[in-house]
């Protein structure tokens, strides 16, 4: 079931948008299809099996309008600066500032082991790859708000990691909170045994704001990307992430999602295991109060043999606030010898917290390892009894246990400098201090 909404104010956005914008002219064929397929799905609906905890409909009545964005970033310039401490020459730093990239933020490394520029740099300057990568795994656009980034997306990033070659990047998704509704595009490819780091942040600067992010990642034989998501916005901030990941023979994924605010976070992964002994690895932790929510859809497909997959989803809620884990494992008949599990986890720290979750398995293979499970529990007063005997104070026993609770997921980044920040950050939400 879909909401039917008034689609003429996007329809019009884009008309203004392949006005101003040079693009090459199948880039402008995607985005039509694109107008048109989001005309035709509307929104989903809490009746829609992907979208039962999470009223899409009433965000989009808040007033988020689309609209031509530019990056005059006067007005905020000193703010957005508080956020860049200063880096190596050496390093990458990438800035989109309400869906734009900033050249002004940014530092790119010049390098001939990859090449990193905004998308839309990348489509003026005819680079076929950020051409035939945008909606290539997407594919048909039968998710509403994809359709939607990829109709309306201006600007974002493209980066092309060369053969035996590694990046490492720092991302930051800047809101000034201008209530214009962001939708950045992110595509990326890695050769042959390239590998590639990104430790991103979500930053809401003041008011309100709706993003909307859709990556597009595509790997190849040994290629390797570790992606570590760190949303901490602060209230008021509706952000959808979308992830798209085609992995090759013998490649690996491994992305983490850190959340620790926001009015509502939607964070979608559609992984496509398509090469033998290839392995996804996914892990989240929430940390939510009030009426704070974050809702995680990640649907894995295996496709090929010998090929593996891991979900650690945890949630940490007080208050008022919701979290939402739909997982679903799908194993083709091809895919024999599959190995994927999947998991669920959360601690209620108050009557009025909610956790739901729906773990999934679909099998048509025979000879396979897969499991799936859920649990939702709140701490009790005998796990607080050691800690409390050694003159530990029960509101620092609480948070220590919670903070052991967040660890296994944190513990599976593989940089050492970035799994040390998570930790930090975990920290302080939890007022520990080490």
């Amino acid at each position: 079931m879909t909401t039917i909404i008034e689609t003429s104010i996007y329809s019009q956005t884009l008309d203004e948008l392949l006005e101003t914008q040079q693009l090459p002219e199948e880039i402008v064929q995607k985005k039509i299809s694109a107008i048109q397929k989001f005309e035709e799905l509307g929104l989903p609906s809490m009746k829609h099996e992907e979208w039962k905890y999470t009223y899409l409909a009433k965000v989009f009545k808040k007033g988020f309008t689309p609209g031509i964005q530019t990056n005059n970033n006067n007005n905020y310039s000193e703010r957005i600066k508080e956020y860049l401490p200063a880096i190596s020459s050496d390093k990458n730093r990438l800035v989109i500032v309400d869906g734009i990239f900033s050249k002004e933020f940014s530092q790119i490394n010049t390098s001939t082991e990859y090449h990193i520029s905004s998308l839309a740099d990348a489509w003026e300057n005819n680079i076929q790859t950020a051409t035939e990568l945008f909606t290539s795994i997407t594919k048909q656009q039968d998710r509403a708000l994809t359709a939607l980034n990829s109709a309306l997306c201006q600007d974002g990033v493209f980066i092309e990691v060369a053969d035996e070659c590694t990046a490492q990047i720092e991302l930051l998704l800047i809101h000034t909170g201008q209530m214009q509704m962001s939708m950045p595009r992110i595509l990326i490819q890695i050769g042959v045994n390239g590998y590639l780091s990104i430790a991103e942040q979500v930053i809401l600067l003041e008011n309100s704001s709706f993003s909307n992010v859709v990556s597009e990642i595509k790997t190849a034989e040994g290629a390797m990307i570790e992606w570590v998501k760190i949303q901490d916005p602060g209230a008021n901030m509706y952000h959808f992430d979308s992830c798209y990941v085609q992995q090759a023979t013998k490649s690996n994924y491994h992305c983490t999602t850190v959340s620790l605010s926001g009015e509502l976070i939607r964070n979608n992964q559609f992984i496509e295991i398509q090469g033998e002994n290839a392995h996804a690895d996914l892990g989240g932790i929430s940390i939510l109060d009030n009426k704070e929510q974050t809702d995680n859809l990640i649907i894995i497909r295996h496709s090929a043999p010998n090929t593996t997959s891991n979900q650690l989803y945890k949630n940490i809620l007080n208050g008022e606030s919701t979290g939402v884990f739909n997982g679903k494992i799908v194993v083709d008949q091809i895919a024999q010898k599959t190995n994927a599990f999947q998991s669920n986890k959360n601690i209620l720290l108050s009557d009025d917290a909610a956790a739901f979750f729906r773990p999934q398995l679909e099998i048509f293979a025979d000879d396979v390892k897969c499991s799936h499970g859920a649990t939702s529990y709140q701490i009790e007063d005998h796990e607080l009894f050691y800690l409390r005997s050694r003159g530990i104070s029960k509101e620092l026993s609480r948070s220590l246990l919670m903070y052991a609770f967040a660890a296994d997921v944190v513990e599976e980044i593989e940089d050492t400098l970035l799994r040390e920040g998570v930790k930090s950050k975990i920290a302080s939400k939890l007022k520990i201090e080490f």
